[in-house]
């Protein structure tokens, strides 16, 4: 019962993610169950007189990996989650000299109580990698631990501004379980 909450839950979420992001739904990786990945890029080009003149080119892009904890979610299964999202990225993102950032959040859209290990390992987790020295960008990776019951988000301080519209979207009931 729960586990239906929390997978509508989760649909929903990925529904409102549709406008600006391609969604794959119920994806599968190394056994590894996801309820949706959510890509979003943009690329912007600056030019000088004509677009065959073009002067530099960036490209931003954001990635959202869900999933729906059924069971209490515990320190192996954030850190196995954090794995699946490590190798699994680099499908999503090409090396090259206009990439500029890449922004990764791991969602785990849980109910009930969660341990003090595993609010400070969500807390204090932020990786950032530098691609080619930072001249080809770099790749900034967040995990997020989500309550609908209690309508809050738990993640690291610097990606709280990635998740702020989740918060508000929760908080408004604009999604509910």
């Amino acid at each position: 019962m729960v586990g239906d909450r929390l997978t509508r839950f989760a649909h929903e979420l990925a529904n409102k993610f549709t406008l600006y992001f391609d969604v794959y739904r119920d994806e599968q990786i190394s056994d590894f169950p996801l309820a949706f990945i959510a890509h979003y890029k943009r690329r912007d080009e600056r030019y000088m007189v004509t677009k065959k003149m073009k002067v530099y080119g960036v490209e931003n892009q954001q990635l959202v990996f869900a999933t729906v904890a059924n069971e209490p979610v515990s320190l192996p299964f954030v850190r196995r989650f954090q794995d699946v999202i490590d190798h699994y990225k680099h499908q999503f993102i090409q090396e090259h000299t206009e990439h500029m950032s890449t922004i990764v959040l791991g969602l785990i859209i849980a109910d009930g109580k969660l341990d003090d290990a595993v609010l400070k390992e969500v807390r204090r987790f932020r990786k950032v990698k530098f691609l080619k020295f930072g001249w080809h960008g770099w790749i900034e990776t967040y995990i997020a631990i989500l309550h609908p019951n209690q309508k809050n988000v738990h993640i690291h301080p610097k990606g709280r501004s990635f998740v702020k519209s989740i918060e508000t979207l929760m908080r408004e009931d604009k999604i509910s379980l």
